[in-house]
């Protein structure tokens, strides 16, 4: 112990003499006009001999700057401001002079043409502009042909995770703009994934306000992060794009293709894929399924602020780079058009078409609970599900005049879909006898659609502060599908009046309707300076129907026309609520505060016509919902935000209907009409340290959330094994999540590393026979990364990180699951002389304690090498390896229900795809890094 605290005392020591031997660079930046102090200059120190970054910093609210801790050597002192010429002046630091003064560096402004005076055109590679953080992009080198997604991995404080949702200072990413304008509508992905990097000048991160917010200029709590991409200057002036087209082994195929023509305000863009490699390009969006655009609506209209507590659907993850579940072919084009017509009318639009084919084979393994004993159930499943999707977005920004303006959005959308699916199965006693065993064979298709109108009236007053909105949204979703089911059970635990065998053969169809509109106003005004008063009133209307018929196949004649009279009926369900509200919002210099109350008014109706019984539902309920709002800023870079919200959650159409779904004959569903709406109270606590200069960040996140009238399963197990399932309502359910994330750099190795860490809490409750079943989840997951640059030609990263979950059961507490979960990866970049390039990553999956064949380890090896030719390097020819050791395979386990499930997926494996790639722009396929100041991790 005594040599580890003396090796301690060594280093420190070490570190303090290397430190006294760096110098200091300062001084002090004024204007030309009476040598007033120039606050927020960027003051960026660079290497002289090959402008690589050094350090860099800005001037304070005097003009003063320092910067510590500057090895020995020759530099070169870049200042620059938004409103004055750059200035630059060299710097030599040694043992001799360790300390560089500059007590008055002037600065001209812009208006002012200068002829002797030294001007650069050269950009720091992250600046603030407001609230904005801009990066240049060509601080910042990408690999030839890379797109924006693999350009946003290489910004400070910016991640990608693998399903390609982008994260910036911690908080996800809703919205990405191009030159402030949206790219085929808000699919973040659609820009990240199909523009090239070349093409980005600037990206700036930002909080963008709402709609509504924007007239007032103070947050309303439906802010939401956003990237915006400027577009190099040659880009808005020309046509610029790519096209790729490669073909593999296993009849493994991809191209994709997008051609930009910007002049000006007029943006054209027409984008292509198809592939059967399981490459990304956009978000799935499922219109069959009401319940998303449900819960939108009401959230739109609830008036409180509202933050996402839940984890991100797991549908917009859609493919993730080979290693996703199943194997998917996918087909998409669309066009993308925004322009301003006459002085007042900013429009975009935008058309997408996508064919969406997964194919699915999996293998299914549970263990149930019962309250004195348990079972088990495996079943081995294949689908082979198609989609076809059309989406049209139209959009107006209407500037009236000054004061008065109109926003006006349209999206309409068209899916038809084709579902195939077919299992078998079995379900063993707790001693591993056979109970049942059988087969289903279940078909669908369907087509659906859905339109959305929202419009915007905004009004300012003469009196600053005064404004006026009112917000008017529609929505109706429609469709229809038929369906077959044919399945076989053999029953062996039954007693002797009971078959031994049960048949099912029937079609159906289901028609579903939903129309619904929600109306707001909001009106402010202000009290003092930097303060005001908000009041709010909204109504909203939804009414859903469902309409579903089943037929028996009859053995007499052949045909399916016996009515099952059980499974057949008639639902009609209709949502309205009315709320007013009062919020006071506040902003000074260092806090901003906003606090409200909601009083809603909600009532649920529905009638239920099912064979010659009608029933109807009728429920109403009040709710005053507080809301909370404050975030203290102790710099410009570090904040800490406080949010709390009371969020109501309607149960959806599936959850009131009381018909028995028995697609999965083993496992049949039911509503329940008697549920109540959930009430959520949800904290969260933000903390955000940022120093871009440095590149440096911390952030941290807890979120708590409590939920009254939960809706969790009331399961009922028989003795033939057979389950069902019928949601109620229940209290005490609690869940809390955090992480933590912080970024350092790595001077020695020119590089960053960031730790992590995650925590999460869950308590929930089942039912099992009537039994009670609390269900406790702990979760932890530290994790680290290396991303570094030891040359100027190669690029690495590396990562490390490990998951243990533990589940303890109150029914069953000697079946509480312990597991644990890890992942190794690492990626090397290298470019060779001859316009060469080798890149290669390898990602290491361990999966431990869990059931017998379930404990994989996935080594996942991907490689390519590729040669630029042709004039200006426009053409790129590579050969990819995919999964090089042919084991991916996708392993998953839950344990938050009254089972523990272990799930093995058939996941795309080894094939090899020789492309090629050819870019319209003269700078052909280089990097993304262009000359000038080179970003170099420190």
């Amino acid at each position: 112990m005594q040599k580890i605290y003396l090796w301690l005392l060594a280093c420190c020591l070490s570190v303090a003499a290397n430190a006294q031997k760096n110098g200091v660079i300062k001084g002090t930046v004024a204007d030309t006009s009476a040598g007033r102090p120039v606050a927020s200059a960027t003051i960026t120190l660079l290497l002289q001999k090959d402008s690589s970054l050094v350090s860099f910093t800005m001037t304070n609210e005097k003009g003063y700057f320092e910067i510590t801790n500057v090895p020995a050597g020759e530099y070169r002192l870049l200042i620059t401001h938004v409103k004055y010429h750059s200035l630059q002046r060299r710097v030599t630091i040694s043992a001799a002079t360790p300390v560089a003064s500059f007590p008055s560096l002037i600065l001209h402004d812009l208006s002012i043409h200068l002829n002797e005076v030294e001007i650069t055109g050269e950009a720091p590679p992250v600046t603030l502009v407001g609230d904005t953080i801009q990066y240049n992009a060509g601080s910042f080198k990408t690999p030839p042909n890379s797109n924006v997604e693999q350009l946003l991995k290489k910004l400070p404080g910016v991640q990608v995770e693998k399903n390609g949702t982008v994260k910036a200072q911690g908080q996800k990413v809703n919205r990405v703009l191009v030159d402030g304008k949206e790219f085929f509508g808000n699919d973040p992905k659609m820009a990240t994934k199909n523009l090239p990097a070349d093409a980005i000048d600037k990206v700036q991160v930002y909080d963008r306000l709402s709609d509504a917010a924007q007239l007032t200029g103070f947050d309303d709590g439906n802010s939401e992060k956003t990237i915006n991409l400027k577009l190099k200057q040659d880009k808005k002036k020309g046509m610029f794009g790519k096209a790729m087209a490669g073909a593999g082994t296993r009849d493994r195929y991809e191209g994709r293709f997008n051609i930009n023509s910007f002049k000006g305000a007029r943006q054209l863009s027409a984008i292509g894929m198809a592939n059967n490699t399981n490459a990304e390009g956009f978000s799935f969006m499922d219109m069959m399924n009401f319940s998303g655009e449900l819960n939108q609506l009401r959230q739109s209209g609830s008036g409180n602020a509202s933050f996402t507590m839940s984890s991100d659907d797991a549908a917009a993850a859609f493919m993730s780079n080979g290693s996703g579940n199943g194997i998917n072919t996918v087909w998409g084009g669309g066009l993308n058009y925004n322009n301003i017509i006459g002085k007042k009318t900013e429009f975009t639009s935008s058309y997408f078409y996508n064919h969406y084919n997964p194919q699915q084979e999996s293998d299914t393994r549970r263990q149930y609970f019962l309250p004195d004993s348990s079972y088990f159930y495996n079943q081995h499943a294949a689908s082979n599900n198609l989609n076809n999707t059309h989406r049209l977005n139209l959009g107006a920004d209407i500037r009236i005049d000054s004061l008065h303006s109109v926003k006006i959005s349209s999206s309409l959308g068209y899916q038809e879909n084709r579902n195939n699916n077919n299992s078998t199965y079995e379900t063993l006693s707790e001693d591993q006898q056979l109970a049942n065993e059988g087969f289903s064979n279940n078909y669908s298709t369907g087509h659906g659609s859905n339109l959305r109108n929202d419009i915007l009236f905004r009004k300012k007053f003469q009196h600053k502060g005064r404004t006026f909105s009112l917000a008017l949204q529609n929505s109706a979703n429609k469709s229809e599908s038929n369906g077959s089911l044919l399945s076989v059970n053999h029953f062996y635990n039954r007693a002797a009046s009971q078959p031994g065998y049960d048949s099912i053969h029937q079609r159906n169809t289901i028609s579903g309707n939903m129309n619904s509109y929600t109306a707001r106003a909001v009106y402010t005004e202000p009290l003092f300076k930097h303060s005001l008063l908000e009041f709010s009133i909204g109504n909203s209307y939804t009414k859903t129907t469902s309409d579903k018929t089943t037929w028996d196949y009859n053995g007499s004649n052949g045909k399916f026309d016996q009515l099952n009279p059980v499974l057949t009926n008639n639902f009609e369900n209709t949502y309205r609520y009315t709320n007013a509200g009062i919020r006071l919002r506040t902003k000074q210099k260092n806090f901003s505060l906003a606090a409200g109350l909601n009083w809603q008014d909600a009532s649920l109706e529905g009638t239920i016509i099912a064979g010659k019984k009608d029933s109807v539902i009728r429920q109403t309920f009040y709710n005053l919902l507080p809301s909370l709002r404050f975030q203290y800023d102790f710099t410009r870079y570090r904040n800490l935000s406080i949010n709390y919200a009371a969020i109501t959650n309607q149960p959806d159409m599936t959850q009131l209907q009381p018909v028995p779904d028995i697609s999965d004959p083993l496992n049949i569903r039911e509503g329940n009409p008697d549920l109540k709406p959930e009430l959520t109270h949800a904290v969260q606590l933000n903390f955000i340290s940022v120093n871009p200069f440095r590149n440096k960040n911390l952030f941290a996140f807890f979120n708590i959330r409590e939920t009254q009238n939960k809706i969790v399963n009331d399961d009922v197990v028989d003795s033939l094994g057979i389950k069902r399932s019928r949601p109620v309502n229940v209290n005490g359910v609690f869940n809390m999540s955090g992480s933590i994330s912080l970024g350092l750099p790595l001077r020695a190795l020119k590089g960053t590393v960031n730790f992590s860490s995650n925590v999460g809490y869950s308590k929930t409750k089942q039912f099992i026979n009537k039994a009670a079943n609390g269900i406790s989840t702990v979760s932890l997951g530290p994790a680290m990364r290396f991303d570094l640059n030891p040359a100027d030609k190669l690029d690495l990263s590396f990562n490390a990180g490990i998951n243990y979950y533990n589940t303890t059961y109150s029914l069953q507490p000697a079946l509480n699951s312990g597991y644990f979960m890890q992942q190794y990866e690492g990626e090397v970049n290298w470019q060779l002389p001859a316009n060469f390039y080798i890149s290669t990553s390898f990602n290491y999956v361990v999966n431990s304690r869990r059931t017998e064949g379930f404990n994989a380890k996935v080594p996942l090896w991907n490689a390519s090498v590729s040669r630029q030719f042709l004039r200006f390097n426009r053409g790129e020819l590579k050969l990819s390896a995919f999964d090089i050791l042919n084991e991916n395979v996708g392993i998953n386990r839950s344990t938050n229900q009254n089972y523990i499930e272990d799930s093995r997926v058939r996941n795309l494996q080894r094939f090899f795809l020789l492309s090629f790639t050819y870019s319209l722009s003269k700078n052909g396929l280089s990097s993304a890094a262009m000359p000038g100041i080179r970003m170099i991790r420190r």
